[in-house]
């Protein structure tokens, strides 16, 4: 994780799925300075992970990751 450029974080964001970089990508360019080191972890997760914690009821158990989402799809419900 340290080391990773905002550049690096942002390209991460094209994760080939629509529907998470329609979410991840405006996200990480609006709020990245502020949460870079969580976001990146977020990232490092596997996309059906990802699909089912932001599309379904289910939540990771680590509590950071899980307020991570939850930012992502407030922001996306604001924007």
């Amino acid at each position: 994780m340290r080391g990773v450029t905002s550049n690096q974080l942002l390209w991460r964001c094209r994760r080939g799925a629509r529907e998470l970089d329609s979410l991840l990508e405006p996200y990480a360019a609006a709020k990245l300075g502020s949460m870079k080191i969580t976001f990146d972890r977020l990232l490092e997760q596997q996309d059906p992970d990802l699909l089912d914690w932001f599309f379904s009821e289910k939540a990771p158990d680590d509590s950071e990751l899980d307020q991570a989402i939850r930012d992502v799809l407030q922001f996306s419900e604001q924007s």
